[in-house]
């Protein structure tokens, strides 16, 4: 298990303490981390989701297994939503995105290169099949109900033409088509997409680092706890209740699927709150605290 800490789970962790401690020496600042954040959302994060569904072995999923963790993603969402909503009175974006940090989890840019790291890419397969169905339904419906919640006074056709021209909804679409089809990229444009797409996790966690850093809010401060502790023990407590006492998966698939429901929420909620413009001192805490917490979690699974 220290091998797996120490190799493995410390060193992802470690870029966004550099991006925290830089924060706090005033090197960067808030506005900075906008930059870094806007960089990750229309030029990073589109590379990254286009080269996943691509190269995605779709027909090596296992198929039960997204069953059943989409179930666990559906509750946690659900979960989240209720908990923001109705005992800390948020606002609905806001609680959209609390929903969605413990339902997306840190997967692609915590979770990923950690397996690989520890396991080799061959033992990684399950955390990809994840990756790729978030990105086609939770991310997705997240980008889409985020667009219709900011621009509710605006036209239907304006609502659908800013949906359509996302840029991480057209990477992961022209992704999914060229997987679905099986047409090869060119090697220029693999590249090209690769070397972005490798940008997006480090930026990202270094953006985050900064924002954790600059001085919070003192309200609503077991807001975030509560998020945490339904990510952190809720999530892997039912996805295992699934695997393993429902479906009966083998360790092979549900492990590195348990590595996914212990990992901690997901930065895409942060960034989606910093691009909408909402509230993120609850969402960035959780994102916090849940990072140090799944220093066990995330250990602890990649240990089964």
């Amino acid at each position: 298990m220290l091998d797996q800490l120490l190799n493995g789970v410390l060193p992802v962790f470690g870029i966004g303490a550099v991006g925290y401690v830089l924060g706090l020496r005033g090197t960067f600042d808030f506005n900075m981390a906008m930059a870094l954040n806007k960089f990750v959302m229309f030029v990073a994060m589109p590379a990254l989701g286009f080269q996943l569904l691509a190269h995605a072995p779709l027909a090596e999923f296992d198929q039960a297994m997204l069953a059943g963790y989409f179930v666990t993603e559906v509750l946690m969402y659900t979960a989240g939503f209720l908990i923001a909503r109705l005992v800390f009175k948020t606002d609905v974006m806001e609680a959209a995105l609390l929903g969605l940090a413990i339902a997306l989890t840190n997967h692609i840019l915590f979770v990923l290169p950690i397996a690989i790291t520890l396991f080799g890419e061959d033992a990684v397969t399950p955390i990809v099949a994840i990756i790729s169905m978030d990105g086609m339904l939770i991310f997705s419906g997240s980008l889409i109900l985020m667009d219709v919640l900011a621009t509710k006074d605006a036209s239907l056709g304006h609502t659908i033409g800013k949906v359509v021209r996302n840029p991480p909804l057209v990477a992961m679409t022209l992704g999914l088509a060229i997987g679905v089809m099986g047409v090869s990229v060119p090697v220029g444009i693999d590249v090209f997409m690769d070397f972005l797409g490798g940008a997006a996790s480090p930026v990202l966690l270094f953006a985050l680092g900064i924002i954790l850093s600059q001085k919070a809010s003192g309200s609503r401060p077991m807001l975030p706890v509560a998020i945490t502790g339904v990510k952190l023990v809720v999530h892997p407590l039912l996805a295992w209740a699934i695997f393993a006492g429902v479906l009966h998966l083998s360790p092979e698939v549900r492990n590195p699927a348990m590595m996914v429901a212990a990992a901690p929420c997901g930065v895409m909620a942060f960034m989606l709150a910093l691009n909408y413009g909402v509230r993120v001192d609850a969402i960035a805490r959780a994102i916090l605290y849940s990072s140090i917490g799944s220093l066990v979690t995330v250990t602890v699974a990649a240990a089964l």
